[in-house]
């Protein structure tokens, strides 16, 4: 090597001014020439067949075709001889040794170094790129209205440009040729690494779910399944996927999709569900007979879906890949009545009726459908000792397909004419004077906002959902049964339990803190102009006792502001004497 090292620099100080002997350019012998033969030997080999010579532009997929004169390319006699004369000549020793050694065996070739003239080449090198090239997809999951969409990642491509033009003014031989084009692969942003995950799981959520208790079954479809999923698209963070390839083209940011399923959301849904699923018992309760006497009607056993088992369930399933549809069946427990048959029976002929109210109301179609829709939830219903009575639990939902209509109501303080159920503070508050006259404990009851003459002064009884309910509850050892009737202009309740003794008293209305409307107020609708009603408070004592002995004293408040109709109208004036 030693040896070799040594001939070399001694031989290059020989061929300072030349090519080193064997050396090719595109397969044309200049080895031992001068810069000028060098020159020659190129033009001669070059003028002929140069022009006309094919460069084609290959892909596996296709290949475009242009003479060199079409492609606007040249050979570059000068930079070519440059080329040719360096050859060995620079670099280290051993790199220069090397050199030789090629060059002596006949295996030292240099490139035929092009020019390129005009902008041909460039023009095909852009319009290859723009038929090769193909941008990278972003995988993406998006929720939205229509459910969960999901778009899978695509690697794109792209042509090396650069690479291209250099093969082009490169040429390793003077005839035909061919280029092989190099492309790289564009990675997403979103690639596969950074989205599989989260796809697995929004595709399994969304897979229709049907949940099925005995006879009926609740369908889910994917837009409904899709509420339950959280999805974040977040920058990834480095390291934390795989790494690109250093021959393919990698976005400025790489970003990672997660997706989770909200626990809280999905508890929401099962008690939905649940509540649509359940079979409630039935009390057993009554109906009067036409000879006065109590007929019982018999409790019925009923089921009740699981709530907790039935998350666990959904969730699993949700989870976990599945076909185009899956069934859950939840575990269901029985739902024991309050108040059995066995107990109706026992008191059936003990009971009689031992208090009932009636209210009026103006003729009003809308009023009357509401009122007596409404009162009938409460027919005939039974509450237990020891229950609790809810009027909005009890009337279920307030709705048009139900038999309600829109009609006048206390809003915000103001007369409402458009109401959906508006007129049920009229069964409310006849509830609530049957119930107080009975002596039963009040556990929630509120005034409407200004006095309505038509109820008894600081004992009506306002409701509003969501905010304001009646509760009661039975703190006797006997059964409750409510019974309403309705007829064009007024409603009833009726009290029917074993009698107890109680006896219930009422004080006066106690009125303080008159208030008259103001100047600036304005007028209320349900008002005609002129007329006005004062705001007060008022306060009214109930006094229960049973058999002589004081079972409670109540103080029931109310707080009522004032209202009116407007300025009355002026009369118009008297005519004037002719």
């Amino acid at each position: 090597m030693l040896a070799l090292v040594a001939v070399a620099l001694v031989a290059q100080v020989g061929f300072e001014s030349r090519a080193l002997p064997g050396l090719r350019v595109a397969g044309v012998a200049v080895g031992a020439l001068e810069a000028d033969a060098i020159r020659a030997a190129l033009r001669t080999e070059a003028a002929g067949p140069w022009a006309s010579a094919t460069t084609r532009l290959v892909t596996p997929e296709r290949t475009w075709s242009r003479t060199n004169a079409e492609l606007g390319i040249a050979p570059d006699l000068e930079a070519a001889t440059a080329a040719a004369l360096s050859y060995g000549k620079q670099g280290s020793l051993l790199d220069r040794a090397g050199a030789w050694l090629s060059a002596l065996t006949g295996n030292a070739q240099v490139p035929f170094v092009m020019r390129a003239e005009g902008l041909t080449a460039e023009q095909l090198v852009a319009q290859v790129a723009a038929e090769i090239d193909r941008p990278a997809i972003d995988g993406e999951i998006t929720l939205g209205l229509t459910g969960a969409s999901v778009r899978e990642p695509a690697a794109g491509r792209e042509l090396d440009r650069a690479h291209a033009m250099a093969a082009l003014l490169g040429a390793r031989a003077l005839g035909d040729r061919d280029v092989e084009l190099r492309i790289r692969t564009r990675h997403p942003a979103v690639d596969e690494a950074g989205f599989a995950e989260a796809a697995a799981l929004v595709r399994a959520t969304t897979t229709p779910l049907d949940v099925t208790v005995e006879e009926r079954t609740i369908h889910e479809d994917a837009v409904a399944l899709s509420t339950f999923l959280v999805v974040e698209r977040t920058v990834a963070t480095p390291g934390s996927l795989p790494a690109i390839p250093a021959d393919s083209v990698a976005p400025a940011v790489r970003y990672r999709y997660t997706a989770s399923i909200a626990q809280e959301r999905v508890r929401a849904w099962a008690d939905a569900v649940g509540a649509a699923l359940d079979r409630p018992a039935k009390n057993a309760t009554y109906t009067v007979a036409a000879d006065g006497s109590l007929k019982v009607i018999p409790s019925l056993t009923g089921i009740k879906v699981d709530r907790d088992a039935l998350v666990a369930q959904a969730l699993r399933e949700l989870a976990a890949p599945a076909g185009s549809r899956r069934t859950v069946t939840p575990a269901v427990a029985t739902d024991v009545p309050v108040f059995t048959t066995e107990q109706a029976q026992q008191y059936a002929a003990q009971m009689s009726r031992v208090s009932v109210f009636e209210t009026f109301f103006p003729p009003n179609l809308a009023r009357w459908k509401n009122i007596s829709t409404g009162a009938a939830q409460f027919n005939n219903v039974v509450i237990a000792p020891g229950q609790t009575f809810s009027f909005w639990e009890l009337l279920g939902p307030v709705t048009v397909e139900r038999g309600y209509a829109y009609a006048g109501a206390i809003i915000d303080g103001r007369s409402d004419p458009n109401v959906i159920g508006g007129g049920l503070c009229q069964v409310s508050t006849t509830i609530f004077m049957a119930i107080a006259q009975a002596g039963y404990e009040i556990l929630e009851r509120g005034n409407h906002d200004y006095y309505i003459d038509r109820y008894p002064l600081g004992l009506d009884a306002a409701v509003f959902d969501p905010g304001l309910d009646l509760k009661w509850r039975n703190d006797t050892k006997y059964p409750v049964l409510l019974r309403s009737s309705t007829s064009n202009i007024a409603v009833e309740f009726e009290i029917f339990t074993v009698p107890t003794g109680r006896v219930v008293t009422f004080g006066p209305a106690i009125e303080t803190n008159f208030r008259d409307v103001r100047p600036d107020q304005p007028a209320d609708s349900a008002f005609p102009p002129g007329s006005k009603v004062l705001g007060r408070d008022v306060t009214r004592t109930r006094t229960v006792t049973e058999n002589g002995v004081l079972v409670r004293q109540d103080v029931f408040r109310s707080h009522y502001n004032p209202v009116w109709g407007g300025p009355a109208v002026p009369p118009p004036p008297p005519p004037s004497a002719p």
